[in-house]
């Protein structure tokens, strides 16, 4: 501390150092008052700084992102947590982490959204980095840093929902077969998310005493996701669980499953654990699959799915890729499309709204209408025909 002049004192702090420079970073506080006073007001600062308390004056964007994150680790999923940190270290503290929390201006964060976008990021996922630092903003109101969040009165670019593309039911009966030969999970997951429509995370969280093959019934109550290379069991993401009822079809599938997975175990001489998982690349089912190895393994089944036609494609246009491909020869789907596949295909058929939801763990059923609305034609077709019928004009 140093007195400017009588009675008026300068208290700095030490916050480390800067993140790029490497240079020792200050924050600094006024104080009026005696020599003894001002001291015990520098070891309140000194203490504010060690506790992580920044003087609002001073804060920077990139302190107020490390405190948002720390806060939110405890409620957040691991996943969350960690996709968060890393759109944080990949563009949000380059472009914004330097500058002071309180001369964060909108034009600045507009100017960073162009950038990304000029860089060739979707304009999803500039305003996926919105959210995280509008987020971030509004607790920093809450906290006292700011007394308005910058982000309100940025203008992210709109989220752009991509149409629903689904296979057919022809489609999946392929799918499911090719990957059996070649990947007995693979082809189960395949099944399972046609069927109950359950999200991959859900999927791979099941274990054999979430089923009763008997009456029919499976429970999904968890959901796994990987953060850092490891696997982390919690709830679902409406954090409820829901009991499903399985078709015939369904527990065929799962009883063949079953028989494949005792054999195998026999067969590498490592019996089976208490409560193995169901889809498990390990021959006594201890360990679930990751989540992104079914995305990748069904992306790659669709490669494969395309082949065929791309060679004979090849043999007229050498240099043909998959999007020369004529829309009937292309298998464009997504794991998560396995899931829009068991929603469109109940709504269809006639379903009502709120099962569907409840089924699927929707948190509203106004979202599967708001989602889904294109599944309904043929139902509009029928309840005009209704009208037609009671009415004589």
């Amino acid at each position: 501390m140093r007195e400017r002049s009588p009675g008026h004192w300068e208290l700095r702090a030490f916050i480390g150092r800067d993140p790029k420079s490497g240079k020792p970073r200050q924050t600094t506080r006024s104080f009026r008052g005696t020599e003894k006073a001002a001291g015990k007001a520098l070891s309140t600062l000194v203490a504010e700084v060690e506790a992580g308390r920044f003087n609002r004056t001073s804060a920077t964007v990139g302190q107020l992102l490390d405190k948002w994150l720390e806060a939110t680790a405890v409620s957040h999923r691991p996943r969350t947590v960690y996709e968060n940190r890393r759109k944080i270290e990949g563009r949000l503290r380059p472009a914004l982490g330097d500058v002071r929390l309180d001369k964060l201006e909108a034009d600045a964060i507009d100017a960073a959204y162009r950038g990304w976008l000029a860089d060739g990021l979707s304009a999803s996922t500039v305003h996926k980095y919105h959210s995280i630092l509008s987020a971030a903003c509004r607790q920093a109101v809450k906290w006292g840093w700011i007394d308005r969040a910058p982000t309100d009165r940025a203008s992210p670019p709109s989220p752009v929902r991509k149409d629903m593309v689904v296979p057919t039911p022809e489609q999946l009966s392929a799918l499911v077969k090719v990957a059996d030969e070649e990947d007995p999970v693979l082809a189960t997951a395949i099944a399972l998310a046609a069927l109950t429509g359950a999200r991959r995370g859900e999927l791979v969280a099941l274990r054999w005493s979430d089923f009763d093959l008997a009456a029919g019934r499976v429970r999904i109550a968890r959901s796994l996701t990987v953060a850092g290379g490891e696997q982390h069991t919690g709830l679902t993401k409406t954090h409820q669980s829901r009991d499903l009822a399985l078709e015939p079809l369904g527990v065929t599938v799962l009883r063949r499953r079953w028989d494949y997975m005792v054999a195998l175990s026999a067969e590498a001489e490592s019996p089976l654990v208490e409560d193995p998982y169901v889809l498990s690349y390990n021959a006594n089912g201890a360990t679930a699959a990751n989540p992104d190895t079914l995305t990748h393994g069904f992306a790659g089944l669709c490669v494969q799915m395309e082949r065929p036609a791309l060679q004979r494609l090849r043999e007229a246009k050498p240099k043909a890729t998959r999007s020369d491909l004529a829309p009937g020869q292309r298998w464009p789907f997504r794991f998560h499309d396995l899931r829009h596949f068991s929603v469109t295909t109940l709504i269809a058929a006639g379903v009502d709204v709120r099962t569907v939801a409840e089924r699927h763990g929707h948190a509203r059923a106004t979202m599967t209408l708001d989602r889904y609305a294109h599944a309904l034609p043929e139902r509009d077709r029928e309840a005009a025909g209704v009208l037609e019928a009671v009415l004589d004009l």
